[in-house]
């Protein structure tokens, strides 16, 4: 006899969510050489291949050192795609938030 598994619980929609702890730094860096040194030199090379931006963020793409990637994505250890934008994305290193233009 195989056992029983509970029901499949909705996925929460994003605006019933909690808020997430804070991240420190909250303020967006206008590009990656206003990072502190050790910042900067940590974060991996990131060769932009291409995006393509939609209204919806399901949708959202962008292609970095030729693998596809969403918002949300973690492109690196600890380097998370946050937010693609029409000509830039938003990325989150360390607690520091910096956008990269394409």
């Amino acid at each position: 006899m195989s056992p029983t598994l509970p029901p499949a619980r909705p996925a929460t929609p994003e605006s019933e969510r909690p808020p997430t702890a804070s991240r420190g730094d909250e303020r967006i860096h206008d590009n990656l050489q206003s990072l502190p040194d050790d910042v900067r030199r940590a974060i991996p090379r990131l060769v932009m291949g291409g995006a393509m931006y939609s209204e919806s963020a399901a949708n959202r793409m962008l292609i970095v050192n030729g693998q596809l990637f969403r918002e949300n994505d973690e492109l690196a250890p600890g380097l998370v795609l946050e937010q693609i934008a029409l000509k830039s994305a938003v990325l989150r290193y360390r607690n520091y938030r910096f956008r990269v233009s394409y």
